[in-house]
């Protein structure tokens, strides 16, 4: 009596298994829908990782680094390939330096960039999925901690990526060509020309006020754990600034200065730079609050290889 009333548990439970199990294999059979877009670019980057070969300048953190970094003028400077790393911001700074572990070479300078939302630890599940749609490679890369938020917003991310197949059907181009098309060059960095288009020289709806507390212990604990794998592979570890909006900035300035003096107590990787530059004025910023124009990307980019070689870590 027993046995056959936990038999027909099993059979229940295995029942319900089943209808989600079926759901999610037919929604992965679907081409990946979001390649087009800043999300799909993480594949596309994680490939271009796997195949430079040598030392090279990795800069990590959100959509503010292809919007503010100039790889080939990097390159040009440094005598060293420069891939820009971020996609996101939303995707976190853990995932980032996951996808990192592994594929580091000696002699490699990481330079983690986090926007002030990462530095707090904000993930967006659902835009994680976007990110790593059909690719097993990134979602072979997802960190433990990530597991139950990716499984609770599934749902939601299948629900998109279906009204987007049922509207627009399957993406006419590769991967690649999508990755082109957005504006992407080929070491990750947007390389469209490109100036202000924001009407009040800033994003109102973004509007931000960070100091110490916005310090996530978990985010301490990431990017101290990788400076430790880092260390072991040969390779350099630095922070420094994302670049944010000076218009929509409603702290102070010694709000930044307790953040910046947190992260250089607390974070082993050394900091570069001065954390008060990250307020760049208005009419550099292209169409967010984190997103240069070209000519701030420019400024943005000497600021950094300055700030490299004043700390000594170009060799």
């Amino acid at each position: 009596m027993i046995k056959r009333f936990v038999l027909r548990l099993v059979c229940f439970f295995l029942a319900l298994c089943a209808v989600p199990a079926a759901y999610f294999c037919y929604v992965q059979s679907l081409p990946a829908m979001y390649r087009g877009s800043l999300m799909g670019s993480v594949l596309v980057k994680q490939e271009t990782l796997r195949g430079t070969e040598g030392a090279r300048i990795l800069v990590v953190g959100g959509s503010s680094v292809p919007y503010a970094i100039e790889c080939e003028t990097v390159a040009e400077q440094t005598g060293m390939p420069c891939i820009a790393l971020g996609a996101t911001a939303y995707l976190g700074i853990e995932y980032y330096l996951s996808l990192l572990h592994g594929e580091l070479h000696e002699g490699d300078i990481v330079v983690i960039a986090p926007e002030f939302t990462m530095l707090e630890n904000v993930v967006s599940y659902s835009t994680t999925w976007m990110a790593v749609e059909n690719a097993a490679s990134l979602v072979r890369k997802l960190p433990l901690s990530y597991l139950p938020g990716m499984a609770s917003s599934y749902y939601a991310y299948s629900q998109g990526k279906l009204t987007l197949y049922r509207t627009d059907g399957a993406p006419a181009q590769t991967p690649l060509e999508e990755y082109y098309g957005f504006g992407f060059g080929p070491w990750g960095d947007i390389v469209t020309p490109r100036e202000s288009i924001l009407e009040k020289g800033y994003d109102s709806n973004n509007t931000l006020a960070p100091d110490a507390s916005s310090l996530s212990d978990d985010v301490v604990r990431a990017v101290n754990r990788f400076a430790r794998y880092a260390e072991s592979a040969g390779a350099t570890v630095v922070l420094t600034w994302a670049p944010f909006d000076e218009l929509a900035f409603t702290g102070t300035q010694e709000g930044l200065a307790e953040l910046e003096a947190r992260m250089e107590r607390e974070m082993t990787p050394e900091y570069i730079g001065s954390l008060t530059d990250c307020l760049m004025p208005g009419e550099l910023f292209y169409n967010s609050n984190n997103h240069l124009t070209s000519e701030g990307a420019a400024l943005r980019t000497q600021m950094l290889l300055d700030d490299m070689e004043s700390a000594g870590i170009l060799g």
